[in-house]
């Protein structure tokens, strides 16, 4: 006879091995509405149907992790299920937007009528070829950065296309082979050419990309990207900023998204502390102010915040009518240029999303 004691002991095992082993645990029927009673007392909390996990053990995973044991689970469960879209973009470590967990994109190969619920977003599409990432079976990455382009918002698209760049070190017209390859008569493929016109591998972060994603959207797209000066207090280095605003009247103005990674990950700090990371990164400030270029620091939140990176950014003198008209993708690299070489002087037209 089971005693309660023995129920507990049996389903704490149950959550930390699952957890171990990065998923949800899957228990029984009867199990599922002990866990349920759990999940009315806060102790163990319930992503996806039927899943569970301690909350105090869940609460320590990042959003990306989440999905990762969610579809790790589902996978365990069904084999043969391919994600695709945002939730494939997660596996293979696309810059994303990570929040909500829910609904997952999952391909169903199937003529029929598919159902979506509220947990499970079906698409249809016959034989997908599929790759394994970190324990899941999800659509390649090339046919996941074509479906976000086709599905995500334009920030979102702009940043995974710009990863795609950076992690294959392939300029952009490489995108639009892709689009044509993955994506021939789908909906939304228009629009995913247009913002592969947009894209560029220079950009170091995701939110470097969404940031720039506001600025194109308001009429702003920066001048150049990750754009090299001689410190003139110190000609041995070279400080890089991520935007460079070019002036009609001959002025330039440098755009810099301050994110706090770079004070407190251990990848940035190069085994410095916080505070040198602080300092350093003040006195590079005060060098740059030394080449009369007004220098306009953001944050993520300002770039989340309707209006404000473009008020900051008028502040200094950008604006539309401000800037030269020649933007970014007339300095990033091209095919018929040695890698890293820059063309100054033919601007892509403009692309109205």
């Amino acid at each position: 006879m089971r005693t309660r004691r023995d129920v507990d002991q049996r389903l704490n095992t149950l959550l930390a091995e699952a957890f171990e082993q990065g998923r949800c645990a899957a228990p029984d029927p009867r199990d599922t509405r002990t866990l349920r009673g759990r999940v009315r007392a806060g102790t163990v909390v319930e992503p996806y149907p039927q899943l569970f996990a301690s909350a105090e053990l869940w609460q320590r995973l990042s959003a990306r992790d989440r999905s990762m044991f969610v579809m790790r689970t589902l996978t365990e469960r069904n084999p043969h299920l391919v994600f695709c879209g945002r939730s494939a973009a997660l596996a293979h470590s696309l810059p994303v937007n990570e929040g909500p967990l829910l609904p997952l994109h999952v391909i169903t190969p199937s003529k029929r009528p598919v159902r979506t619920t509220a947990h499970l977003q079906r698409h249809m599409k016959l034989n997908p070829e599929h790759a394994i990432r970190d324990g899941v079976r999800v659509t390649t990455l090339t046919q996941t950065v074509v479906d976000c382009g086709r599905t995500l918002p334009f920030s979102e698209a702009l940043a995974v296309m710009d990863a795609t760049l950076r992690m294959l070190d392939v300029e952009r017209p490489m995108l639009d082979g892709f689009i044509d390859a993955h994506a021939p008569g789908y909906r939304g493929v228009r629009r995913a050419h247009k913002i592969a016109a947009w894209a560029d591998g220079r950009a170091e972060s995701g939110g470097e990309s969404i940031a720039r994603a506001v600025m194109i959207e308001a009429g702003i797209a920066p001048s150049d990207l990750q754009v090299t000066f001689v410190d003139p207090m110190d000609l041995w280095r070279r400080p890089r900023v991520d935007f460079l605003f070019n002036l009609r009247d001959g002025s330039r103005v440098v755009g810099e998204l301050d994110g706090m990674e770079k004070y407190v990950e251990p990848r940035y700090l190069n085994g410095r502390s916080t505070v040198d990371a602080l300092v350093r990164e003040r006195q590079r400030e005060s060098h740059l102010t030394l080449l009369r270029m007004p220098i306009v620091r953001f944050t993520m939140r300002d770039v989340w915040t309707p209006g404000r990176l473009v008020a900051m950014l008028a502040q200094a003198g950008v604006t539309a009518e401000t800037l030269t008209g020649h933007d970014y993708r007339a300095t990033a690299p091209r095919p018929d240029l040695p890698h890293g070489s820059r063309s100054w002087t033919t601007p892509a037209p403009p692309i109205e999303l």
